[in-house]
């Protein structure tokens, strides 16, 4: 009891949240709540936070099956499949995370930072043989996707497009969500929906990549040549040096959130109007503005043209964004979905054979490019396979954590980030090109 009346949501003590709380929810419900921005943001912010809390403390659920993302979107999806919350009220969410771009927002800023993050000189070293092994573990998962798609009916394409592209995304912020805005245009269907489905599959999927990741440490217990203890390669350290932390400021805050604006209208003007393979090239498919705007990034990273000061408002941004808007994102991606999304995803065992193909896929793919790069086959296999085939950097912590490998976290955050922009490249051709 003493431990609830000290707790603090948002800055608010825990009896101030819950009148807060109820003051939406009723407004909600009975649809008297703002439809424009203003209404959309205070409904999800304050219910989204709330219900990320209640996820994020039950028991169990936190630690391998979401935690309070999952929870807070299929509390929203519940909203809309039992019409808990008005049809006016439901409508401005859908609004506010479309039309109005906060979907986009969210997104464009949780890759600025992620990419801006990455220390420069792991990035320039890593495209020297880290990357061909992520690239092939990405392909075997696609492969085994792909045929275990086949053999059991559900076909190759829809495995692969379906399944093991959300798994290997890079997780949530910056892989499935830009993801769904890519498949939506191509097919014209509810981006929501897939999304939906995608999250339930890449939940799925970090879990397995959790407990591989701890078979992973038993393995090089029983056979230590197959492991470096943590170095992924013979006589080389594992991290590279460290970057000075610089604190941003307020005005950094600004300055990182003008950085990543702009980008991304810059990304849109060249995926729109000058880009080569989208204007020019039939070749069946395009390039999506935010892959447009992954490379655009990791160049002004590897150019180190951007001041300290400018990369840590960027990343601070992308940690504010993160901590506090994830739920609430979630709220507005929720509502326009159906729990019956969910409940397919996990009541047919030929999905869950595709789950797990796609994460072993990955395991083999970077084993054996792994080897011809002289890499210890555990740290290869957890790093650039199963930290691209997680949830993103949640995922890596758990991965990492269970493997008792955490000072990887630099390579892992190379999957997640570069490895999960590659993807963004991948699904947009694959969307192009087979649906």
């Amino acid at each position: 009891m003493e431990k609830l009346k000290e707790t603090k949501i948002l800055g608010f003590p825990l009896w101030m949240f819950m009148i807060l709380s109820a003051v939406m929810i009723f407004l909600a419900s009975t649809d008297w709540m703002l439809t424009n921005m203003v209404g959309a943001l205070a409904f999800a912010l304050v219910v989204g936070t709330l219900l990320g809390w209640v996820g994020d403390h039950i028991p169990v659920w936190k630690t391998w099956f979401g935690g309070g993302m999952l929870f807070t979107c299929l509390a929203a999806g519940a909203m809309n499949t039992f019409n808990l919350v008005g049809e006016e009220a439901k409508a401005a969410l859908s609004t506010f995370n479309g039309s109005t771009g906060f979907l986009d927002l969210y997104i464009l800023v949780l890759i600025t930072g992620s990419v801006l993050s990455v220390n420069r000189k792991a990035l320039l070293k890593s495209f020297a043989g880290y990357i061909p092994a992520i690239i092939a573990g990405v392909a075997c998962a696609l492969g085994m996707a792909g045929l275990v798609g086949a053999i059991t009916g559900v076909g190759a394409v829809d495995a692969i497009a379906t399944y093991a592209i959300p798994i290997m995304g890079g997780g949530n912020g910056a892989g499935i969500q830009p993801m769904s805005r890519m498949w939506e245009a191509v097919t014209g269907g509810d981006g929501s929906s897939w999304y939906a489905t995608a999250f339930a599959i890449t939940s799925l999927g970090n879990l397995v990549a959790v407990i591989m990741s701890a078979l992973l440490n038993k393995v090089g217990q029983m056979n230590p040549k197959l492991t470096g203890n943590g170095q992924l390669m013979p006589g080389m350290e594992n991290t590279a040096e460290k970057q000075a932390e610089a604190k941003p400021t307020v005005a950094d805050y600004a300055t990182g959130l003008a950085l990543a604006l702009t980008c991304f209208c810059i990304a849109d003007l060249y995926s729109k109007h000058i880009s080569i393979v989208n204007n020019h090239l039939k070749l069946g498919f395009s390039i999506h503005t935010f892959a447009f705007m992954v490379i655009l990034i990791a160049a002004l990273n590897i150019s180190d043209i951007l001041p300290a000061n400018v990369k840590a408002g960027a990343k601070g941004m992308q940690q504010f964004f993160v901590k506090f808007m994830s739920f609430p994102l979630m709220i507005t991606v929720g509502i326009g979905t159906n729990l019956s999304d969910y409940v397919k995803v996990f009541t047919n065992p030929a999905y869950i054979l595709i789950i797990v193909a796609t994460v072993i896929g990955a395991m083999i793919g970077t084993f054996a490019v792994g080897k011809l790069f002289h890499m210890y086959p555990v740290e290869a296999m957890l790093t650039a396979g199963l930290c691209m085939a997680n949830g993103g950097g949640a995922g890596d912590v758990q991965c990492l954590g269970a493997a008792n490998r955490m000072e990887m976290m630099s390579y892992a955050q190379i999957s997640s980030r570069i490895g999960g922009a590659i993807m963004l490249v991948v699904a947009s051709f694959f969307f192009g090109r087979f649906l």
